[in-house]
């Protein structure tokens, strides 16, 4: 979605009032089975999911409470969906919030057991899906402006089984992804088709200066093809990791967005490309240096590709750089504040 559109949205008429601190909602139906119940009443302690701890962390989140999701539907109940984080678990044929909040990045059928998305293709089986997003509740016409942003959690599946899945790989960091349970169907292929790994990124430290690891963005086929295009090789993994930054949500600013936790919030972040060979790795880099705006720098005493981070209708100045670097097999692409360019790259140095 282009900035202009979220612009739009928050200049948008006026109606809604806030509350000081948004709290963390746990949106759940009653036709959830009990062990997709338990797992999900897991979440009320914070620190039972890395994503929502680090919301906390950050000040994003005073605490979580339980809601069921058909509560938040009625007019009435409107300022509490808008002013609160909402993490909603369920599926969409069963859970009327769910449906109501799935947007239209993804299609999850569980009459059909199907799934879709670009940049995965269309895949059939036991398959669970999670994605971050802005709360469409607060980003509406009854908003005129507000002074934090809340964000949607919307964790769903195919099926419980996939349902599970999703919830247990968010509990873990996992902050948009597909997840499957066993090797999916493909009724019909493309070029951009991606099977989802379990794999999860390297280990990164729970801080970086001020910011706090918050999980991690598992990149489509879109961005393998794209590390193709710009550096001449598809990655073997792609993983961003994600940083939030104290006070992150404070505002409802293009900063806010991107340096938060949706799929294409590429600030704050490590974007960790992993390569067949350190050969393979070390050609990407060159490529990059041969990019329109490549600079030669360093970050943290590694040679480094900088790139000044691009402007657009929302940003008329660059809000930060962005270093790639090489470390064996691995190009990392830190869009973390330079200040902490040291300590990314003492981290890059420990991969294995």
């Amino acid at each position: 979605m282009k900035y202009s559109a979220i612009l739009t949205a928050l200049c948008c008429g006026l109606l809604a009032v806030a509350a000081e601190k948004p709290n963390i909602l746990i949106c759940t139906d009653p036709s959830l089975p009990p062990e997709v119940a338990s797992a999900a009443r897991e979440l009320l302690k914070l620190e039972n999911a890395r994503p929502l701890a680090a919301l906390a962390a950050c000040g994003a989140g005073e605490k979580a409470e339980a809601a069921e999701s058909v509560s938040l539907l009625p007019d009435s109940a409107f300022n509490r969906a808008a002013f609160n984080h909402l993490v909603v678990i369920g599926r969409p044929d069963r859970d009327p919030l769910q449906a109501k909040v799935r947007g239209h990045q993804a299609k999850v059928e569980p009459a059909d057991r199907e799934f879709y998305r670009l940049g995965y293709g269309r895949m059939r089986g036991d398959i669970g899906y999670v994605e971050c997003d802005w709360n469409p509740f607060l980003y509406s016409e009854k908003v005129k402006n507000n002074p934090f942003t809340t964000v949607v959690v919307k964790i769903s599946g195919t099926s419980d089984a996939g349902v599970l899945a999703a919830l247990n790989a968010f509990r873990e960091g996992l902050l948009n992804g597909v997840v499957a349970v066993g090797t999916p169907e493909r009724p019909e292929t493309s070029l951009l088709d991606y099977l989802p790994s379990p794999v999860p990124p390297p280990a990164f430290p729970d801080r970086i200066g001020p910011l706090t690891l918050a999980g991690y963005t598992q990149p489509d086929g879109v961005e393998y093809r794209a590390w193709l295009e710009w550096g001449g090789a598809e990655p073997k993994q792609l993983w961003r990791i994600k940083y939030l930054a104290d006070g992150v949500y404070n505002d409802v600013s293009p900063a806010a967005w991107v340096n938060g936790l949706h799929r294409l919030a590429y600030g704050n972040a490590v974007t960790l490309a992993e390569f067949e060979t350190p050969e393979a790795a070390k050609r990407v880099k060159e490529a990059l240096m041969k990019r329109r705006g490549a600079k030669a720098g360093k970050m943290g005493g590694l040679d480094a590709v900088v790139f000044d981070q691009p402007t657009d209708e929302a940003f008329d100045r660059s809000y930060g750089k962005v270093a790639y670097v090489t470390r064996g097999r691995h190009v990392a692409a830190v869009s973390l504040p330079e200040n902490e360019w040291p300590a990314a790259a003492e981290a890059l140095r420990r991969l294995p």
